[in-house]
């Protein structure tokens, strides 16, 4: 492959590239914020819900504290410990009465201190109550508490409320109210904001701990209330009802086993839990259209990327192409070969300065060659060495004269060759050579391979961690 090709290949590919990482770093840029905004959403309306709801069951409460107020049904009440039934038909009276003019009530009771039913008012027209009896609730101190909430499954959640009735600042009773939750129906049967998955479940623990809606799901909008939750650890209900709060998240499951984004909310002393949440599938729908739409932008830029590849590849490629065709030649030998310089620009800049370097690399190859005859047909020892204790180069005068092959000499540390009494003070004239101090005139003993021993006089220059030598053979040494 030519430097044209490599060239074309090489801008169309860092085009692609670039697009590939900016569609990569956009596509998750946006998915970040259509997540965070999406979540900041469900966030928001789980919090108007929940307030929404907080207002219904302030509602109810103020409701039933109007019909406990009523100060004829507290002196009644108060009348009742000495006069009996004729106090109890006029609180049945009282009762039928309010209950008539509230309208929301559907249920209200009146309980002595003793917690003995005194009336009981059912209002007309409303939706069967549960057939079960409400159990007396004991009187709370002061103010109306919610008890309970009851459902079957059809119709209205019914809702509970306990108030204490004082006369002369003396309890004589409680009021229980209990009210048709159809306001309670009315907030998680609107959907908007909440797409085509999305709803608002409102759930309560029953008697056994197990979590149910209060109202049908979406999902089956015929269906019946009491659908049961998952109720483990990080389930939709458990971050409901935890106290702390849970932030909205993307990586949940619902009720269906659907993969779901959700936000929660506690809903205060009712201990009811509310979710906003919305199938997954649904919310992931746009950033799949987007990184649709993002793929198809990125085709028709790469084929304009490849186009202007290839033109450009092809403008700046040739003048290389140049380059490459005389640097060939001169490694082939031809150290006459320059290349033309064509243009004035980066590229003829680079032209000059190649050519400069041919006639660079001219001298230093005679100067090379110099040097190797120089090196190889020297009487002296010639060597390069480490400052390792290894010799990296000799010439052909030391196989010649201590007899070991260059294999041998090179992969042998010198001391080895040194006759033992002069390794100490070679060691040392070695470490002034690594001090950066030359060597003038400097004698040891060298091993031959036939176990005789050369006297050597050497000279010595340290440059750049290498130690440039020559040895001058003086006499035969004596062997060991």
């Amino acid at each position: 492959m030519d430097i044209r090709t490599k060239l074309i290949f090489a801008l169309v590919a860092v085009a692609l590239m670039s697009m590939f990482v900016m569609g990569a770093v956009v596509s998750s840029e946006v998915r970040g914020f259509m997540r965070d905004g999406r979540l900041e959403q469900l966030d928001e309306l789980a919090e108007s819900r929940s307030q929404a709801l907080l207002w219904i069951v302030e509602g109810w409460r103020d409701r039933a504290d109007l019909i406990a107020s009523r100060t004829q049904l507290r002196a009644s009440l108060d009348e009742y410990e000495r006069a009996g039934a004729p106090a109890a038909a006029r609180i049945q009276a009282i009762l039928d009465d309010a209950i008539d003019a509230s309208r929301s009530p559907t249920l209200v009771r009146v309980y002595d201190a003793e917690g003995r039913l005194v009336a009981s008012v059912t209002r007309r027209n409303a939706e069967p109550l549960l057939s079960r009896e409400l159990p007396a609730a004991p009187i709370p101190p002061a103010g109306t508490e919610y008890v309970g909430v009851d459902f079957d499954g059809s119709g209205s959640p019914q809702v509970t409320f306990i108030t204490p009735m004082t006369w002369d600042e003396r309890l004589v009773g409680s009021l229980v109210s209990t009210f048709e939750a159809r306001e309670l129906l009315e907030l998680t049967g609107a959907y908007q904001g909440l797409g085509e998955t999305g709803e608002t479940v409102v759930f309560a623990e029953d008697a056994d701990g197990v979590p149910r809606t209060l109202h049908p799901t979406r999902d089956e909008p015929g269906g019946r209330a009491g659908v049961v939750l998952p109720a483990g650890p990080g389930s939709l209900a458990s971050r409901a009802l935890d106290a702390g709060g849970a932030p909205p998240s993307d990586a949940l499951v619902d009720h269906r086993g659907e993969a779901v984004w959700a936000a929660t909310r506690l809903l205060g002393d009712t201990g009811w839990g509310l979710i906003v949440k919305v199938d997954a599938v649904e919310e992931q729908r746009p950033y799949a259209e987007f990184n649709d739409w993002l793929t198809r932008t990125a085709l028709i830029l790469a084929a304009f990327a490849i186009l202007a590849g290839f033109a450009f590849g092809m403008r700046f490629a040739m003048p290389i192409h140049a380059l490459a065709e005389v640097a060939n030649r001169i490694r082939g030998g031809d150290m006459q070969a320059r290349a033309k310089v064509a243009v004035e620009d980066e590229v003829g800049a680079l032209t000059r300065t190649f050519n400069e370097m041919a006639d660079e690399l001219e001298q230093r190859m005679e100067l090379l060659r110099e040097f190797r005859k120089f090196f190889d047909v020297s009487i002296d020892l010639m060597c390069i060495a480490g400052t390792d204790g290894y010799f990296k180069r000799v010439n052909p005068a030391f196989p010649r004269v201590l007899g070991w092959t260059e294999e041998e000499l090179l992969t042998k540390p010198f001391f080895d060759f040194v006759h033992p009494d002069d390794v100490e003070k070679t060691q040392m004239e070695v470490a002034k050579l690594v001090e950066g101090i030359p060597t003038i005139s400097f004698q040891n003993r060298y091993l031959c391979k036939d176990g005789t021993y050369k006297l050597l006089r050497w000279t010595s220059f340290p440059e750049d961690g290498r130690l440039y030598a020559i040895a001058h053979v003086l006499d035969r040494a004596p062997s060991m």
